[in-house]
């Protein structure tokens, strides 16, 4: 396990003065250092912040900090819904209705919460504070548009759930028909919900399911409770140099390249999010308090998530643990013609992610346009070293992340400029 949370001490230059412009690869060794387990409300991800937010302050942007509340762990939410499905199945024997009603709250919460609506049992646990930096560029004159860029600070826990030879397996494209079976977390909610129903048939009487069927129909949860207790019990934390400070840096490195050709009716918006790993915690709280205050509308504000740029080939996400949110089709619009610009390079298409979600998926179902880059491996089908021990700087490769940004750099000001 790794030790308590700590800040390393930063060398004198570092404290006293906004740092250089560093390349996009050094940027990340340079936060990768500042300190192990970077994890949602400690003082290492705030210290990764604060270090971003100087370079983008030196280039003139106005910084914003906004603190917010969430609980730390998003494998321990995980554990606890799908533990207590399991629990509810054996109680289920002998008090069928309520076994159905623990059924019937995990199936609920869970759906309200994969897609950022509300918060049910998560709302139970004790939360920390974090906190978002808006680093914003103000248009000059009127501003006809704005686009924010995002990009999570914190790191991730690990464990089993993201050894690569099961993300292999677990990603794999199931046969034609039942593509809804690559989605994990979708498959364990519904089976719990489909034992809410066994349970009250069992209870009015109407008919018992045998034991093996609802020992089958209990595996999903079983399966998600048990390799979620593999990761709170481990406590080990990642580097996330690609997940996802390879984002972050993409942020500031577009902040230099977009200075003098980004439109000057277009304000640039750079979030560098906190609790994105404990369940886009950051991401969910600015997005209902700019939806509150109407400070950004979905008319005039176009999300970009970076998460994610140098471990594989890059792709746009279809987001959705439950079931699909599309894509704003002007975005998916932009990607084409941006592929069809430069017919000599890989294509970035669509790729439908099996479970999880990213920033811009608490914007996108409040009806912002947003989408998130990211770089798949297409062997293991996730970004390479994907939150394992292994995402640290020197296994980045530089040319990747230079594609990414490029093509951030060319999608920015195609919609920049429609």
């Amino acid at each position: 396990m790794d030790g308590p949370d700590y800040v390393r001490p930063m060398t004198a230059a570092a404290h006293t003065q906004a740092p250089g412009r560093q390349t996009p690869l050094e940027r990340i060794r340079t936060i990768e250092e500042l300190g192990p387990r970077r994890l949602t409300g400690t003082p290492t991800e705030k210290a990764a912040q604060e270090y971003l937010g100087r370079e983008l302050a030196g280039l003139g942007y106005q910084l914003d900090w906004r603190p917010f509340r969430w609980s730390q762990s998003l494998y321990a939410n995980l554990m606890v819904h799908f533990g207590l499905a399991a629990l509810a199945t054996g109680i289920g024997l002998t008090a069928p209705f309520v076994g159905a009603a623990l059924h019937a709250l995990v199936a609920l919460s869970y759906a309200l919460e994969s897609n950022r609506r509300a918060l049910l049992i998560r709302s139970l646990f004790p939360s920390i504070t974090s906190q978002n930096l808006l680093a914003t560029r103000a248009a000059k004159g009127t501003r006809r548009k704005r686009i924010v860029l995002i990009a999570h600070a914190d790191a991730a826990y690990t464990g089993m759930l993201f050894h690569p030879s099961l993300l292999t397996v677990a990603t794999k494209q199931p046969p034609a028909g039942l593509g809804w079976f690559k989605k994990q977390l979708g498959l364990a909610t519904a089976s719990v919900a489909v034992m809410a129903v066994l349970e009250l048939l069992a209870g009015a009487g109407v008919w018992r399911a045998p034991t093996w069927l609802r020992g089958a129909v209990t595996i999903p949860a079983t399966l998600t409770f048990l390799l979620n207790l593999d990761v709170v019990l481990r406590n080990r934390v990642v580097p996330g140099a690609g997940d996802n400070l390879s984002g972050c840096t993409g942020c500031v490195e577009l902040a230099y390249r977009l200075e003098r050709t980004l439109p000057d009716d277009v304000e640039l918006v750079i979030v560098i999010s906190g609790g994105e790993e404990a369940g886009t915690g950051g991401a969910l709280r600015l997005a209902e308090q700019v939806m509150k205050t109407k400070e950004w509308t979905p008319q005039d504000t176009i999300v970009l998530g970076l998460d994610g740029l140098a471990a594989g080939t890059l792709r746009i996400l279809e987001e959705g643990e439950l079931w699909p949110m599309p894509i704003a089709p002007f975005l998916v619009a932009a990607v084409k013609a941006e592929n069809e610009a430069r017919p000599e390079l890989l294509p970035v298409t669509t790729y439908v992610i099996p479970s999880g979600a990213t920033d811009a998926l608490p914007f996108l179902v409040r009806g912002f346009p947003a989408v998130t880059l990211t770089c798949i491996d297409p062997i293991i089908g996730a970004p390479r070293n994907y939150h394992w021990p292994t995402d640290t700087w020197r296994n980045l490769e530089p040319a990747e992340l230079e594609r990414s940004i490029e093509f951030a750099e060319r999608l920015i000001l195609r919609l920049s400029r429609s």
